[in-house]
């Protein structure tokens, strides 16, 4: 009975969304209507896949005490240069071509938004609010120009079919979610299995103790800021696939439901306690919270108002967490 209430509590504690989750989806079947049809399940699915993989890049930063405000300039930035390339380059008429070289050209631009940041918070010590609100605002007014330059329009259409598919499309519907699935796993295992990810729960609880227990912390922050910037582009991949072509605006109102996935799963926002399990809770639920009151026809700005109460109510319930945890270490764990 003592190991059932240890367990308990360790849900608890280290995933208090984990509960919620569950009974809200048992009430979800029963009260909100047309929920537990196939068509919707597929796209509450979707709608998991259209947030999962950059905010389990994410996490990462958040988990060394950070944040990361550009990822969805990263994403937005990365589908016009990738559409670009597959509808208005001199190989678009060369699917085989044109879209493994938007697919790199799309990863690339997360590679250098991603070093941009690292180097900005890692070398000039600036703080990362600081240095991705800046890479935000130029990289997403970049995005907007160069499209506008390019068609003269907010958006480039005319992707091939073959790109298309990665976004789900009709019968293909499982593509977006085997591959968010594949990206959450490597995500865990390298935070969970890995040195790497040892070191990131150092950095966040203390990085001057982790710097004088040998940790590198300069050269894992920019690991960290590499690594959210590159799920961010695949994320990019994903919708553009998903909307089928190249948007300006696609990173727009985004990046609210990507930190809820963070921090309403159960990832401290001060860095050290929590992981990629939490974020796929958290992606699960504001994906189920966003689903339920469409199907109940409520209105964009209540959505953004739960979203915004989660969050809060989540900070504050990771504040008395860590505490509690600081209380029990100096009790004995008591």
């Amino acid at each position: 009975m003592n190991k059932i209430k240890e367990k308990a509590r360790r849900i608890l504690v280290d995933t208090p969304i984990l509960p919620v989750l569950i009974l809200y989806f048992i009430a979800s079947v029963f009260v909100v209507p047309n929920f537990a049809t196939v068509y919707n399940i597929k796209n509450l699915f979707l709608q998991v896949s259209d947030v999962l993989v950059v905010a389990c890049g994410l996490t990462f930063v958040v988990l060394n005490g950070g944040i990361d405000f550009s990822v969805t300039a990263t994403l937005t930035l990365g589908s016009i240069i990738g559409s670009y390339i597959m509808a208005m380059s001199p190989i678009k008429h060369m699917p085989g071509l044109s879209i493994p070289a938007a697919i790199l050209a799309m990863l690339g631009v997360g590679l250098i938004i991603g070093l941009v940041n690292g180097f900005a918070v890692a070398r000039l010590k600036m703080p990362s609010f600081i240095a991705t609100t800046a890479t935000n605002l130029c990289f997403s007014g970049l995005a907007v120009l160069l499209c506008m330059q390019l068609t003269g329009k907010s958006s480039i259409y005319g992707l091939p079919k073959a790109f298309i598919i990665l976004g789900g499309s009709g019968k293909y519907f499982v593509v977006p979610i085997i591959l968010s699935a594949l990206c959450c796993l490597f995500c865990y295992l390298l935070l969970a299995k890995t040195k790497f990810g040892r070191e990131v729960y150092a950095i966040g609880v203390n990085n001057v103790c982790a710097e004088v227990s040998g940790v590198n912390v300069k050269k894992v922050t920019v690991l960290i800021m590499v690594l959210s910037s590159i799920f961010a582009a695949i994320e990019g991949i994903l919708l553009t696939a998903r909307n089928e072509a190249g948007v300006s605006s696609l990173g727009d109102k985004m990046f609210t439901p990507i930190i809820a996935c963070v921090i309403v799963g159960g990832t401290s926002t001060s860095g050290g306690f929590g992981g990629i399990r939490q974020t796929l809770y958290g992606a699960l639920f504001i994906a189920l919270i966003n689903n339920t009151l469409n199907l109940l026809q409520v209105e964009w700005n209540w959505l953004m108002l739960v979203q915004g109460v989660l969050i809060l109510l989540a900070t504050l319930a990771g504040i008395a967490v860590k505490k509690s945890r600081k209380l029990n270490v100096i009790g004995g764990g008591a």
